[in-house]
């Protein structure tokens, strides 16, 4: 989860809050906090941090700003030594060289139950230019003239635009929403090292087109008085509807995508069905399987050459005693005599062009029958035989694996329709409830 809260500190909040994250003094019994770290102190306070924070408090001006806060989460899956590593990280990049620092880290119970691994990162706005300056000093008013007789001056990157006394639209500064999204990044980066699939994401949930409501801080006021009487205030009640209501939405969002992951996976198999149905194998008789092993016989090649022959001479016949028809048919007339003198010449009479093409048909007709006659041989040769039977086995079995793909199909529809039917009972259920929530996302 990314969580990134800045605060500011005025002065006398200083050193309390010090003392708080890094558990000393009045907070010295408070559990969680695994490491503190500080930075870039000024000498006077290099041996005592805790003495920056005080002076801050003591020398800022009334109503200043004694102190920023930068609270971040640490991700849950990683160790302590990955987590504290990015810690500095944090601090190198907010405070670089110049800035004086403390950050603590606190392993805190979470309200899931689980860890809520977090740092604060405590820090001045005042830079430091490499002047050395006495406790009384460091705090004034800069001098941009002298610049060691004044204090060091503060660093306004971190507060919003203004103009006048007006803020320009932006409710944070530039610094800032360039430092969280380096914080995901340096985070991401560390979770990839570690070879976990967690990522942290520091766009709100609309930039990155989530339906969710954003989830309210309960408050450690709100949250000790429920553990502590079992009441639940309005903040706290906020925070429960919040929390139910992403988790519905959550709810519906895994449902969603496995409806359609299932509709998608429905209409795919149904396609294939429908393909499958075209491809159907056939079964043919032992006749239908000899009929076309035959042909493939010296036999049978030498009979079909003869029906072949046969029919290329009944066509030519015909087509002979056509001609004849339409030549001797035709009117008498000069420029056809030559035509008609020819055509007695080579054809003789209409009984005899007739008579050849009756004798083509009785050819074919007998080489036909001779064929035939071949059949019914084949149907009673063992080995046609055996190998008709091979072929039909085998064409069984490509029709028993086909109707066994066909069915193992049409149970998959059925399982997925199984699957989709409580998936749809539960949108239906949900989707009024969520709806009535006061707080809640879109639904789209």
């Amino acid at each position: 989860m990314y969580h990134f809260d800045v605060r500011i500190g005025y002065k006398g909040k200083a050193a309390p809050h010090f003392h708080y994250i890094a558990a000393i003094g009045k907070y010295a019994a408070k559990c969680g906090v695994v490491h503190v770290e500080h930075g870039n102190m000024p000498l006077w306070a290099a041996a005592n941090p805790s003495l920056y924070w005080e002076a801050s408090d003591t020398y800022e001006r009334a109503n200043g700003t004694s102190y920023w806060e930068i609270e971040v989460a640490l991700p849950r899956e990683l160790p302590l030594p990955i987590q504290l590593n990015l810690a500095r990280q944090l601090a190198s990049e907010v405070c670089g060289k110049k800035h004086a620092f403390s950050f603590a880290i606190h392993h805190a119970k979470a309200s899931d139950g689980g860890l809520n691994p977090h740092v604060h990162l405590e820090f001045s706005e005042r830079i430091q230019d490499g002047t050395e300056r006495s406790i009384s000093t460091f705090f004034k008013k800069a001098d941009h003239r002298v610049p060691e007789r004044g204090g060091c001056r503060k660093d306004r990157s971190w507060q919003a635009v203004t103009r006048g006394r007006q803020k320009c639209g932006a409710e944070a500064s530039d610094r800032l929403l360039e430092i969280r999204e380096k914080w995901a990044h340096m985070c991401n980066k560390a979770l990839e090292e570690f070879g976990t699939e967690t990522r942290v994401d520091h766009r709100s949930y609309a930039d990155q087109g989530v339906d969710r409501v954003p989830q309210p801080k309960v408050g450690a006021s709100s949250w000790h008085l429920y553990r502590r009487t079992g009441i639940k205030n309005v903040r706290y009640q906020r925070y429960e509807q919040v929390i139910n209501a992403n988790q519905l939405q959550a709810r519906i969002v895994q449902l969603e995508a496995s409806s359609e992951r299932l509709e998608t996976q429905h209409q795919l198999i149904h396609d294939q069905l429908n393909q499958l149905k075209k491809q159907r194998p056939l079964i043919r008789s032992l006749n239908d399987v000899i009929s076309e092993l035959l042909p493939q016989t010296v036999s049978g090649k030498a009979r079909l050459r003869d029906i072949g022959l046969a029919r290329d001479n009944l066509k030519a016949a015909r087509q002979r005693h056509e001609r004849y028809s339409q030549i001797t048919n035709s009117p008498l007339k000069w420029r056809n005599i030559m035509e008609k003198l020819r055509c007695f010449w080579e054809h003789g009479t209409e009984e005899g062009e007739q008579m050849l093409v009756d004798e083509a048909e009785q050819a074919l007709e007998q080489a036909q029958a001779s064929y035939d006659s071949l059949f019914e041989i084949a149907k009673t040769h063992s080995n046609l035989v055996a190998r008709a039977n091979q072929i039909i086995k085998t064409e069984i079995q490509a029709h028993r694996a086909w109707q066994q793909e066909l069915n193992s199909l049409h149970q998959s529809l059925n399982d997925i329709n199984d699957e989709l039917e409580p998936i749809n009972v539960e949108l239906d259920q949900l989707s009024p409830v969520i709806e009535a929530l006061p707080f809640r996302p879109t639904l789209h």
